[in-house]
């Protein structure tokens, strides 16, 4: 389908049958977006989850929507305009149908089995957030010296700025439970590569503190990477936005409203 971004709230109540959704946001991934859909259909599959995946495009221009059409179990968003991971995963949580939410990277450097294994975390320890952590001491990474350079600083600034309990922000594969993100994504405003940290802090300002880290093995990218000096210096602006919105309380007012 060809849509614009549009920010509506997912239904309150998931959908019976559908125990998880995948969202994938992607932006020209190129020949690696198909592997990787087809990997996370599979992976999901075997391990006997009721699933649906919403791949959304966010103004890809590399023809690569049209190479996962038709893929069963897979709704495809195809949106003209480019405007950010963040926006594309608003668009995708919007239509979402499942009892856990999460989303993965479509550039190929991580696994979609991990989906499945955090989701039997989540399962088990009926944790509000289970997430992808970097510096899990059972964590393996193929990034570049540049990459793991530019996580471990972002990471140590967030850590100062913000004292969040979570050691890795920003590694894209995570699983949320549907009332957890219900609760905190009408405060999100994060269109960009920030959503990720926005999501942690309103989290936190929520007062749920269920949130646990999972080991991640990165593998070397297929696709281009979309770190550059523009993406670093816009989520850098990004994140004082995000720090300048807590100071205002604007977390904190709607945790207490909620």
């Amino acid at each position: 389908m060809n849509a614009t971004a549009v920010f509506a709230p997912a239904a309150p109540a998931a959908r019976a049958g559908v125990e998880l959704t995948v969202v994938v946001p992607f932006f020209n991934p190129g020949a690696a977006l198909r592997p990787t859909v087809e990997r996370l259909v599979a992976c999901l599959a075997h391990a006997g989850v009721a699933f649906e995946v919403i791949a959304v495009s966010d103004g890809s221009t590399d023809g690569s929507a049209a190479t996962i059409a038709g893929i069963a179990g897979v709704t495809v968003i195809d949106n003209a305009v480019n405007q950010g991971k963040g926006a594309a995963l608003h668009q995708g949580f919007a239509a979402a149908n499942g009892a856990w939410i999460g989303f993965v990277d479509a550039d190929g450097d991580i696994d979609p089995q991990h989906l499945v294994d955090y989701l039997m975390v989540a399962r088990a320890g009926g944790h509000a957030v289970v997430y992808a952590d970097k510096r899990h001491t059972e964590s393996v990474s193929a990034a570049s010296g540049f990459r793991k350079l530019v996580s471990v600083s972002y990471s140590t600034l967030v850590t100062a700025m913000f004292g969040l309990d979570v050691r890795d922000t920003q590694t894209g594969c995570k699983i949320i439970r549907r009332d957890v993100l219900l609760a905190v994504l009408p405060r999100l405003r994060e269109r960009r590569f920030a959503f990720d940290l926005e999501l942690f802090v309103a989290t936190k300002a929520a007062g749920i503190t269920d949130v646990k880290g999972a080991p991640v093995r990165l593998e070397a990218r297929v696709a281009g990477s979309t770190v550059t000096a523009k993406s670093i210096i816009r989520t850098v602006r990004d994140t004082f936005t995000i720090y300048g919105r807590r100071r205002a309380s604007h977390y904190a007012a709607y945790a207490l409203a909620a």
